[in-house]
This record gives structure tokens, sequence and C-alpha cells, in this order.
């Protein structure tokens, strides 16, 4: 589930399980690929993959805790297993919250920020071609439509919140500093809760989901590049990963790259 260095999972794992899974099996190419950072004794992002499923996932425990590899492991586990069957916006916040509570009682005596992840996931809708977007910290879900990537989520970050509020400027020190400060994560005692989107994605499109060792590391415009190079969503989220190491990037890093079948 978490990946190792040089680790990838690709579509059509495994049998499809009902309409919705079916549905995404048969719609959706997903590629995916995960290495631990130069800094890092372990990976501490986590991927679950399962297009047979109708559902990707993608968390990164935080790097300053003993326990975020395992923290983001349990948050992909606790995901899928809560989306099993009927999909909508309810299910999904419900899994959100399940994620949340065995997080904190787990790892919460041990410590405030000791099982903090962030948690990414596009998850299939039943009777439909859409996808719900989730996201809970600074793992980001991108779209790119005609060359152009846009970012479809929210960082949950100190340095998000103060240029939106127009208390920073974007490339400020002050920014800089506060990149990874979270200020909405999972496993925070004090509670945490997702932001939901849909997305309707038509043929041509890729939808990306990485963990910040990726887009800290490339630029949109680097990132659009690698997508549009290659149709085979396993090759750009390799690619995606290894860019980001060759870039200079130290962090774990991880990429999921779906399109929509032609």
């Amino acid at each position: 589930m978490s990946g190792g260095p040089g680790s990838s999972r690709t579509t059509d794992v495994g049998a499809p399980a009902g309409a919705i899974a079916s549905a995404m099996a048969a719609r959706w190419l997903v590629g995916a690929h995960s290495e631990r950072g130069a800094r890092r004794g372990t990976n501490m992002d986590a991927l679950f993959v399962a297009p047979h499923s109708g559902l990707v996932v993608l968390a990164d425990g935080m790097g300053s805790t003993s326990r975020g590899g395992e923290a983001a492991a349990m948050a992909v586990a606790v995901f899928a297993e809560h989306l099993a069957a009927v999909r909508d916006e309810e299910q999904v916040n419900a899994a959100v919250a399940a994620v949340q509570e065995q997080l904190v009682t787990e790892f919460a005596p041990a410590g405030l920020l000791t099982g903090a992840s962030t948690l990414c996931a596009l998850v299939a809708v039943a009777d439909s071609d859409e996808l719900i977007v989730v996201n809970v910290g600074d793992s980001r879900a991108h779209l790119l439509r005609e060359g152009v990537l846009q970012v479809l989520t929210t960082d949950h970050t100190v340095a998000a919140h103060l240029v939106a509020v127009g208390a920073a400027e974007p490339d400020s020190p002050l920014v800089r500093r506060t990149t990874n400060h979270l200020r909405r994560y999972l496993g925070n005692p004090a509670g945490a809760s997702a932001d939901l989107t849909r997305l309707r994605p038509v043929p041509g499109d890729a939808v990306l989901l990485s963990t910040d060792g990726v887009h800290g590391a490339l630029s949109n415009a680097q990132m659009a590049d690698i997508l549009a190079g290659s149709p085979d969503p396993e090759l750009s989220a390799r690619r995606l990963v290894v860019a980001a190491a060759a870039a200079g990037g130290t962090d774990d890093a991880s990429a999921v790259v779906v399109r929509p079948r032609p």
C-alpha cells in the first residue's frame, strides 16, 4: 500500500466489483509511482490504487513525526474500507471522519503530531462519469486540459492562508517558511474535515494526484509537459517522480495519473 523506492501501481488490477467499480475500470486508465526521498529513511507516502474498486487514494504522513508513514498507510486503508459500496458526498465525508477518528485513537496519546497525514483521493460516482475529488492537507489534485494544468484543490497550509487573506505575497520569505506548515490535516485531535468537489473529465484530460514531493519540486509548466508527453498514465507518473528528484527534490514523491479511456 505504501510506496517504496521504485514502486508503482497500474490500472486493471483485479476484477470489477459492482456497478461503480465496473464503471471506473471501464472508463479510466490509472498509473501510479512512489519513491522514497533522499532525506528519508522510509517512504512516508502511501497509495491505494484500485480502478476496479472505483477509487484511488494518496496520503502523505507528516515527516516531522516518527510514525508519519504508519499514519499515511492507515489513512488510505481506512478511507478505502469505508467506501466499498455507495459513493456520494455523505459517504465520502463519513469515510474521512472514520480516518480522523482512527488516527486520533491510535496516535494522539503519543503526542499531538505523532500520527498526522494528508489525504487526496478520486472517488467514482455511481451511474455517472463524474469523480469526487477529496482533499485534506497539502497533497494536490490537478487537471490537465488542452495543455493547461489547473490545480483543483486548495492547500491547507499557513502559507496558502496568508496569501489568500492578503497578508503575504506568494514569493515572500514568510510564505516560503510556512509552505509546509499545515493548518488542516487528518489526525488532529482538534478535528479535521475534507474539501469535496465534483469533476467530469473528458477525453484528452489527465487528472494528477501528487504529494508535495512532486509539486513542490516541479512547476506547473514542467508537470504539464510531462503529462502531455505520453498518454500512458503509468509512464507519466514515473516520469513525474523521477523529474522531481532530478530537480533537486529530497522529499518522498508520489504521483497518481488518471485518464479517461479514449
